[in-house]
């Protein structure tokens, strides 16, 4: 068996769209790494060259914690923010104009998870997800 993370497009839009997105862990299958959990192109229908920004993520992880990035590509990816375990969670960018993809030429635009204690039976958590377009 493999972990379960289901993500949902609940409010689809060409320039703002929101996602939920539910983790459950199986135990046995170790971390996510890179876990892709918004693709511009594949899920926004975007082209290659568009830029997300993360406007808010509300969220709850039982048991592990994660660190949200951008796939940088080729070079080490930029680490966008650190989604520490336990409790109701919401964190809000939009004084700053939203956390904006800087991960450079080679970047995909891709909004990617990696988790710390994932691994573990009985681990999960639920995140929602805000992204705009630029």
């Amino acid at each position: 068996m493999a972990h379960s993370v289901v993500i949902t497009k609940i409010l689809p839009g060409n320039h703002r769209s929101q996602f939920h997105v539910f983790f459950e862990s199986d135990g046995v299958s170790g971390e996510l790494t890179d876990y892709v959990l918004v693709d511009p192109v594949a899920d926004l229908g975007l082209k290659s060259t568009a830029r997300l920004a993360i406007e808010k993520m509300t969220y709850n992880f039982a048991a592990f914690d994660a660190r949200v990035e951008f796939d940088s590509g080729l070079v080490a990816d930029k680490m966008i923010w650190v989604l520490p375990a336990s409790g109701d969670n919401h964190v809000c960018f939009d004084a700053w104009g939203g956390l904006k993809d800087q991960s450079g030429l080679d970047g995909t635009g891709k909004i990617q998870i990696t988790t710390k204690g994932f691994g573990t039976a009985g681990a999960q958590g639920s995140l929602l997800l805000m992204v705009r377009n630029g």
